[in-house]
């Protein structure tokens, strides 16, 4: 009679913690923010970018950076013989919050060829 009870109560106790664990990651989102939300909810809080990327003339292209808590987001207007013409920089962070981190606009000479691709990013993280 006391096993039983025994086995009984551990199954109850363990039930119980199984039930609290799931409560709490349901609860708690851990896996933080996509870099599709982040992109995605930049796009509506600025539908300037909404038809970024795409390959018009002049093209438009989006770099992405994973950081501790969200992502670095870049906007770029690339150039038809100039690398970058235009260039903004935002942080989502994971509880969806905006910041804008940088604008980079080159004037004529002043192109820097270092900053191609994720090195864009080089103009405001250190």
């Amino acid at each position: 009679m006391k096993n039983t009870q025994r086995i009984s109560t551990f199954i109850l106790v363990i039930s119980i913690l199984i039930a609290a664990y799931i409560l709490y990651s349901v609860n708690n989102n851990t896996t933080g923010l996509t870099k599709s939300e982040a992109i995605s909810l930049l796009k509506a809080a600025y539908p300037e970018f909404t038809n970024y990327p795409n390959d018009n003339l002049p093209p438009q292209s989006i770099q992405t950076k994973q950081a501790s808590n969200g992502w670095y987001v870049a906007f770029i207007q690339e150039g038809s013989g100039r690398p970058i013409l235009e260039a903004k920089c935002f942080q989502v962070k994971d509880d969806k919050t905006i910041a804008f981190i940088g604008e980079y606009l080159p004037k004529i000479g002043e192109d820097r060829y270092d900053v191609l691709g994720e090195n864009i990013f080089k103009l405001w993280i250190k």
